[in-house]
């Protein structure tokens, strides 16, 4: 989506590049399809994220190994192991914000309030939650493509920022950083270094927003 939009200010680049980053993590919280597999085994996802991250308006490394499972029925098992069913390790990490404490029909209650404050809606086919990271991230992606939009013809963006800041301070980063505590570091790298990468972005964003 963002390159659609001419970019032409060093400030509507660095925000191109955070809806960037946005997109590409809320891609691969999403089950694996064969099609995202063979782009996260030819690297395309990781040169994506690495690309945004170089292009972000202050310093942020990736947090780890980008590199998915040998194939994808090990890919597809190693995210059901870890967000959907649990093993060994105990009790999968729920990617829904509902599940991570603070009352599910609060959280439900409120995104939705955000989403659609902006005019947003969830699919009626996909059935998801509101609450689902990456739709969370999907929020963000849409909100800050809007801002690097409304950046290139410049127009103000404060509106959009503060939503940004509320949105990440009330509950994405929060919810990000419990993912990221609870991948842990077993099983396929590819999932907990994407939590780590979504969690230390998402702190970062906000740090720069209330700044």
């Amino acid at each position: 989506m963002v390159a659609t939009v001419e970019l032409t200010t060093p400030e509507a680049q660095a925000t191109g590049a955070r809806s960037a980053l946005y997109r590409s993590l809320a891609r691969c919280f999403r089950p694996p399809t064969p099609e995202l597999y063979q782009e996260i085994k030819a690297g395309r996802i990781a040169e994506e994220v690495h690309q945004a991250l170089a292009a972000l308006p202050y310093s942020l490394e990736a947090a780890g190994d980008l590199a998915g499972a040998p194939s994808y029925e090990e890919m597809e098992s190693a995210y059901m192991a870890l967000f959907e069913v649990g093993g060994e390790q105990g009790a999968p990490c729920f990617l829904y914000e509902g599940e991570q404490g603070g009352g599910r029909m609060k959280v439900l209650e409120e995104v939705l309030r955000f989403y659609h404050y902006f005019g947003l809606r969830l699919s009626q086919e996909k059935h998801e939650r509101p609450d689902h990271l990456a739709t969370e991230l999907e929020f963000m992606h849409a909100l800050t493509f809007q801002a690097a939009s409304a950046l290139a013809g410049g127009q103000s963006v404060d509106s959009l920022r503060s939503a940004q800041r509320d949105f990440l301070r009330l509950h994405l980063a929060d919810f990000a950083s419990a993912v990221a505590s609870k991948s842990g570091t077993n099983g396929a790298p590819f999932y907990p270094a994407l939590a780590r990468c979504a969690a230390a972005f998402c702190a970062r964003d906000l740090q720069s927003l209330a700044g």
